[in-house]
């Protein structure tokens, strides 16, 4: 799950990764237009009115764009989600809950402590409930209440650290990193994207499903980047596998690696935007239950699965604008989670995972997204699409009346309020992977709110 922008000024420079170091990825693309002769990150625009500005609290007299200037920036969202199961599913439910995302970023560059260092801090709390654990699915159809992991779904969290990142760029086109990172703005698209804060709410259009049982949501990692041209990055990365939404991370030495390759590409056809991502996961030093392996007797007499020290898996993503306004030569700004131009276009992902370890056999989408259907709502976006993934049949997915495969189909529309408050109504329709479940429709709507 997961990739984010890191974009320098003209002393540093941009790259655009494919995992998340946590920085908002709207303040990272105005930076391509924006540079400067000093900091790595560009000082928001605070100012305008209630519509125009992008935080609802605007520049608190002056203060806001001071800090900034020092190289100290503060970001909140609150995002709350009501949904329900009208009918299918394991239950018919309402359920009601919210999430809050603090980020701060520290620009070392600007504050003349480090040349080309950067600090990035991301805090999240949660509350309430979601109808995740009703529709019989395993990936959530609300992403944003899913995560951060906890032990319990829905287990509400007064505060805890998902990103604590530092990042260190070494010339104009080359950065290293290390800390605890966050990773869901991996795997971005122009259209099918933004952590389930923005965009489609269910995670099969956030990310990619082969991933999943693998990639950790927050984990200790180190990595570096590497952008030859401002529409080209290559990024690896090398993280604890286990998941540390809630802890430190430093517990998970030694239980499990993995190492990720991605490189993104930006392009036009037909002097239209376009874009896609390649990737894959590789992960090793642990154990992995083989699927369909014999049951094995080891010496002490006891019955055990085979298992694999290593699995694997790769994934594609593409969105391409089938038409779209004149929006200037920068490029889009692909991960932050909102649609760029005013036009609309098509989106897909497909990714495959190692057939001996992973359930998931392959998985997909495919859909169309954009922003401004009708005139006078320039700002809305709004999306529909179907996603399919493909099940192996095993023992334990036998035992637990889990099928060959899920499907749905998705739809949002989302209203600009303010440029800092949006409404979002949104339908699925599941087929549950659960064979005790029937198809679900779920209904909802979101609220975030940038404060």
């Amino acid at each position: 799950m997961h990739r984010s922008l890191i974009i320098m000024s003209s002393s540093t420079f941009l790259i655009a990764t494919g995992f998340a170091m946590a920085q908002d990825d709207a303040d990272l693309a105005a930076a391509a237009d924006e540079m400067t002769s000093k900091g790595i990150l560009p000082v928001p625009d605070y100012a305008g009115d209630l519509q125009e500005r992008p935080a609802l609290t605007g520049d608190w007299n002056g203060a806001r764009t001071k800090l900034a200037d020092d190289g100290i920036q503060f970001q909140f969202k609150w995002v709350q989600y009501g949904q329900g199961i009208t009918s299918g599913g394991l239950d018919d439910i309402v359920r009601y809950g919210g999430v809050g995302d603090y980020l701060i970023n520290l620009d070392l560059d600007r504050m003349g402590a480090v040349p080309g260092g950067l600090v990035t801090f991301r805090g999240e709390s949660r509350y309430g409930k979601s109808v995740n654990g009703q529709v019989g699915t395993v990936l959530p159809v609300n992403t944003d209440a899913y995560f951060p992991l906890t032990g319990e779904i829905d287990d509400d969290i007064a505060f805890t650290i998902t990103d604590l990142l530092y990042t260190q760029f070494l010339s104009e086109k080359f950065g290293v990193f290390l800390g605890k990172m966050d990773t869901l703005n991996g795997d971005s698209n122009e259209f099918a994207g933004g952590r389930g804060t923005t965009q489609f709410m269910n995670s099969n259009f956030v990310f990619n499903s082969a991933l999943a049982l693998r990639l950790p949501y927050s984990t200790l990692g180190v990595g570096a980047a590497w952008m030859p041209t401002d529409r080209m990055s290559i990024t690896a990365t090398l993280f604890n596998t286990a998941d540390s939404s809630m802890s430190t991370g430093f517990d998970d030495f030694g239980d499990g690696l993995s190492v990720t390759l991605e490189a993104q590409f930006q392009y036009e056809v037909g002097g239209l935007p376009g874009g896609m991502t390649l990737g894959g996961l590789y992960s090793f030093d642990q154990d992995f239950t083989e699927i369909g392996g014999r049951i094995i007797l080891d010496e002490g007499e006891r019955l055990r699965l085979p298992t694999k020290n290593d699995t694997w898996a790769v994934y594609w993503n593409g969105w391409q604008y089938l038409w779209a306004e004149a929006g200037g030569d920068a490029p889009i700004a692909v991960g932050d989670g909102r649609v760029d131009r005013r036009g609309f276009g098509l989106f897909a992902r497909f990714g495959v995972a190692d057939k001996k370890t992973n359930p998931v056999d392959w998985s997909g989408c495919i859909g169309i997204g954009g922003r401004g259907l009708f005139p006078s709502r320039s700002e809305d976006t709004y999306g529909v699409g179907y996603f399919y993934t493909d099940i192996q049949p095993t023992r334990f997915t036998n035992v637990a009346l889990i099928g060959d495969g899920s499907q749905g189909i998705e739809a949002y529309y989302d209203f600009a309020i303010t440029n800092s408050v949006n409404l979002t109504l949104d339908a699925q329709f599941i087929e549950p992977p659960y064979t005790g479940a029937g198809t679900a429709i779920v209904l909802g709507a979101r609220l975030g709110i940038s404060f």
